[in-house]
């Protein structure tokens, strides 16, 4: 299953066309690798890898400094005022931000790692495209959108992006699963191992 967000029908900024516009009056490069992730999102890690990479580089040319690491450069955009408090809180809350997926993704071993919306009692394991598909399907929106906020800043342009009310409504927790968790399959017998049987009743989501 492909889930297809290039034009979202949810009221959360901007569309991605529009903000594609604006960047490429920014700078054409950053246009068109924005532009380019429409043939990229059919691969859903791929996809969110590619969209926080260009999010990073966005943030670090806005403020000419190319050294700092993630959260250094989105805790200096907040200072600069390229970003307010609840983009900063999205993009680097350490449980469950921006900045903890984007290490989640360059981790070895993703198949510790789980989502689970708010409101969904399912697990959504990250080795899964489809679950990726739909993590890119809630986070594009918004990170396109603030690109575009900060992308804007020296083109004086007449264009407000606010973003704060879709953060605020994005509720999801990360779950990290223990080597012992990821061992549970149809091969474990309860019976020999009950300190797994609460696991076994929660709902994951596979392809």
């Amino acid at each position: 299953m492909c889930v297809s967000t290039w034009e979202s029908n949810l009221d959360i900024g901007h569309s991605k066309s529009t903000v594609i516009d604006n960047v490429w009056l920014y700078s054409r490069y950053y246009g068109n690798q924005l532009a380019f992730l429409r043939e990229v999102e059919g691969n859903g890690s791929a996809a969110l890898v590619y969209l926080f990479n260009l999010l990073e580089n966005i943030l670090k040319s806005n403020l000419s400094d190319y050294e700092p690491n993630f959260q250094d450069v989105v805790k200096k955009s907040l200072i600069s005022g390229a970003i307010n408090k609840i983009e900063h809180d999205f993009l680097n809350n350490k449980k469950t931000g921006i900045r903890k997926l984007r290490n989640i993704f360059a981790h070895a071993n993703l198949s510790q790692f789980n989502v689970k919306f708010k409101g969904d009692e399912i697990l959504y394991p990250l080795t899964e495209n489809d679950n990726c598909q739909l993590l890119y399907s809630k986070l594009s929106d918004i990170i396109f959108n603030i690109i575009m906020k900060v992308a804007i800043i020296p083109l004086n342009l007449d264009l407000k992006v606010n973003v704060d009310s879709a953060i605020k409504l994005l509720k999801y927790e990360i779950i990290t699963f223990t080597p012992e968790d990821i061992l549970i399959d149809h091969k474990i017998n309860n019976d020999t191992h009950p300190k797994f049987c609460s696991f076994q009743n929660l709902g994951l989501r596979f392809s």
